[in-house]
């Protein structure tokens, strides 16, 4: 499915490239700017980009849970 970005400046991208998405994002988060730094910008189709930013976002929310649970204290 495609996605329409707009940036500041109210330019318009239309894609559905993972890669293309992250290249355009403005990321503050640590772990999240992390994972736009590690993609490569010059693999483009079927590099992955979004299965492991979906892996990789699902790992991080399961390793909050086990902070919040004090996990790793014990």
């Amino acid at each position: 499915m495609d996605k329409m970005l707009v940036d500041g400046f109210g330019d318009v991208t239309i894609t559905n490239d993972g890669a293309t998405i992250l290249e355009e994002m403005e990321v503050q988060h640590p772990a999240a700017k992390m994972m736009v730094e590690v993609q490569d910008p010059r693999r483009r189709s079927g590099d992955g980009t979004t299965t492991s930013v979906v892996v990789a976002g699902e790992l991080l929310k399961r390793a909050e849970d086990l902070l919040d649970q004090d996990l790793h204290r014990r």
